[in-house]
């Protein structure tokens, strides 16, 4: 493995991957840089066998670069973000999911939804996998799966507090699934 993608991304290599992420071409819909984190975490934590140009696929689809320069550039980014959250996740290390900031009328917002949503989704496309998970290991999922709602339109109800309950169970969450699938699968 190259030492490059053994180093972290920059607070401005997200910046530049997220910008990349939401620049849409015609259709083509891409997972802003939160929701491939969330996409990515599940896809480690669950141990789906996956190849890379997969991986890049699922997160961009068929994206047309500017240059091959480009391509090259996104493609590590892509990678490396792939590969620290699974050296985070082996280390043992709390794992804390990438999460967005808001800028509200009067404050900053840090919002977990996108997160959520994109490990859901890496959930559901491989639903034969996460279907096998025990009873009280699919209660790890409650947490995510119900903040990942917050992502839809009808937004559920949920009030300040459970929603902070809520994004204090993640880390535990993906650690006991991490655990789990590590233990069956590993």
């Amino acid at each position: 493995m190259s030492l490059a993608l053994d180093v972290p991304l920059s607070e401005d290599e997200y910046t530049e991957l997220d910008d990349f992420l939401c620049a849409v071409d015609g259709e083509e819909e891409r997972l802003p840089v939160d929701e491939a984190h969330g996409f990515m975490t599940a896809m480690i934590v669950g141990h789906a066998p996956v190849e890379p140009e997969a991986l890049l696929e699922s997160v961009w689809g068929q994206p047309v670069f500017a240059n091959e320069a480009e391509r090259e550039r996104m493609t590590g980014l892509l990678l490396r973000l792939f590969r620290e959250i699974s050296m985070t996740l082996k280390s043992g290390q709390s794992f804390e999911p990438l999460v967005v900031e808001i800028e509200e009328e009067d404050a900053t917002l840090v919002a977990h939804e996108g997160w959520c949503f994109g490990f859901m989704l890496a959930v559901s496309r491989d639903e034969e996998r996460w279907s096998q998970l025990p009873k009280h290991e699919q209660s790890l999922l409650g947490p995510i799966a119900r903040l990942a709602l917050l992502h839809v339109e009808n937004e559920p109800e949920i009030d300040e507090d459970e929603y902070d309950l809520l994004v204090e169970l993640l880390p535990g969450a993906v650690a006991g699934l991490n655990a789990y699938w590590e233990s069956n699968w590993g």
